[in-house]
C-alpha cells in the first residue's frame, strides 16, 4: 500500500459509519438521502419510474451463479472537476468498536468487492454534473448462502491533505460509497460468540485510593452468515452484592465471520472483593451468547502496609510491657530500708 493511499481505509470507516444509521431508518422507511461527503455523492442510479421509490443503497437476493445488471450514479457537488477512481469493495468491521468499513482501491477484494465488474475504473466529472456508471455482479456458483456486504465505491485521485502526525507525510485521499447488501439464497443461521472478557480498574491500594471504575473488555464474533445488530448487556456481581449492570449501544451490520473489541465502563467496584464479570449478547436476529471472568481483588500492598502496622504496634506493646516488668522486678528486688521511728 502506498503513502498516498494508506489512510484510504480509516477515511471510508469514518465517512460510512454515518451512512449506518441512514441505511437502518431508510429499510423500513425508504426516502432518497444521498450517500455523500459535501463534494460528491455515491447513490444507486433512480429507477426510470418516477412511481418508484429511490434507493439509497443496493439491496440484492439472489441464487448462486446468478448474474446481475445496475448502475451506480455518481454526483460532483463541486464548481471543479473531480477524477474519480470507482471501484467494488468488500465491507468489514474495524476490530475496535466494530464500526462498518470499506477495503481500499489497493486491498484485494476477496468477496462481493471481486464479484462487480465495471466498464472503466476512471472517470472525469465537471463541477456539478453526474454520471451513470453500469455494472454487473456475477455470483459464484460456490457462494456461500447469507448476506455478503460491500459497497460501490468513488474516490477522488486527488491529494486533498497530508497528515504528518506519526511523522511521516502520509496523503489523504477522500472516498465515498453506496453499500450494497447482497443475500445469496440458501439456508440462513444467525449466530454470535462472546469472548476475552476482562476487568480492569483503577482500585488503589488503600480502601480511600482510586475512584471506584472499571472498564469491561470483550470480544464479539458474528458466527453466522447474516449480519447482526448485537447489543451487549455487562454485569459486574460481588461477594453476596450487585456492583453494576451497563447496556451498550447496539453494533451496526456486524458483518459474517467479523469480530470485533468492544468495551463498558462500570462503577462501584469496592477494595477489595471477588468480582464475577458477565456479558450477555442478544440480537433481534435470534442469536444470543454470553461468557464470563472472575477477579480477585486483593491489594496486596494495602495488606503488606496493614500487616507492618500490626507488627509495629505489637512490637511497642511487647517493648512497653518488657520495660513495665523490669521496673517492676527492679523495685521488688531494691534493698529494704527501715527508718527508725522517734520514741
Amino acid at each position: 500500500m502506498t503513502l498516498t493511499s494508506r489512510l484510504v481505509r480509516p477515511l471510508l470507516a469514518a465517512l460510512l459509519a454515518a451512512g449506518a444509521v441512514a441505511a437502518l431508518t431508510l429499510w423500513t422507511a425508504p426516502v432518497a438521502h444521498a450517500t455523500d461527503n459535501g463534494s460528491w455523492a455515491v447513490t444507486p442510479t433512480p429507477p426510470a419510474a418516477s412511481s418508484t421509490a429511490p434507493r439509497s443503497y443496493f439491496v440484492i437476493d439472489a441464487d448462486p451463479g446468478a448474474k446481475l445488471k445496475d448502475s451506480v450514479r455518481i454526483q460532483n457537488l463541486t464548481n471543479k472537476p473531480i477524477t474519480f477512481t470507482i471501484y467494488g469493495a468488500d465491507g468489514f468491521n474495524t476490530a475496535q468498536d466494530g464500526f462498518f468499513a470499506l477495503k481500499g482501491a489497493d486491498e484485494p477484494q476477496i468477496d462481493v468487492g471481486s464479484w462487480i465488474r465495471l466498464p472503466v475504473s476512471r472517470i472525469k466529472l465537471a463541477g456539478r454534473t453526474q454520471a451513470d456508471v453500469p455494472f454487473t455482479l456475477t455470483v459464484p456458483t460456490n457462494a456461500t448462502p447469507g448476506d455478503h456486504v460491500g459497497a460501490l465505491v468513488a474516490m477522488n485521485n486527488a491529494i486533498e491533505g497530508t497528515d504528518d502526525s506519526r511523522g511521516v507525510d502520509i496523503g489523504i485521499q477522500r472516498a465515498v460509497g453506496a453499500r450494497l447488501y447482497l443475500r445469496v439464497s440458501g439456508p440462513t443461521t444467525p449466530g454470535l460468540a462472546v469472548s476475552d472478557v476482562h476487568l480492569e480498574t483503577d482500585r488503589g491500594a488503600m480502601p480511600w485510593t482510586g475512584s471506584g471504575t472499571g472498564m469491561v473488555t470483550y470480544t464479539v464474533e458474528n458466527t453466522g452468515n447474516v449480519r447482526l445488530s448485537p447489543t451487549a448487556t455487562v454485569t459486574v456481581s460481588g461477594a453476596g452484592h450487585a456492583v453494576d449492570t451497563v447496556e451498550g449501544d447496539a453494533l451496526v451490520d456486524l458483518l459474517p465471520g467479523q469480530q470485533v473489541s468492544l468495551s463498558s465502563e462500570v462503577e462501584g467496584i469496592r477494595w477489595f472483593d471477588r468480582l464475577t464479570t458477565e456479558v450477555v449478547v442478544t440480537s433481534p436476529e435470534g442469536a444470543t451468547a454470553k461468557d464470563s471472568d472472575t477477579t480477585w481483588l486483593t491489594p496486596w500492598s494495602g495488606i503488606g502496609l496493614g500487616l507492618l502496622l500490626l507488627i509495629g504496634a505489637g512490637f511497642l506493646v511487647h517493648r512497653r510491657r518488657t520495660v513495665m516488668r523490669r521496673r517492676m522486678r527492679a523495685a521488688e528486688q531494691a534493698p529494704v530500708i527501715t527508718v527508725p521511728t522517734p520514741q
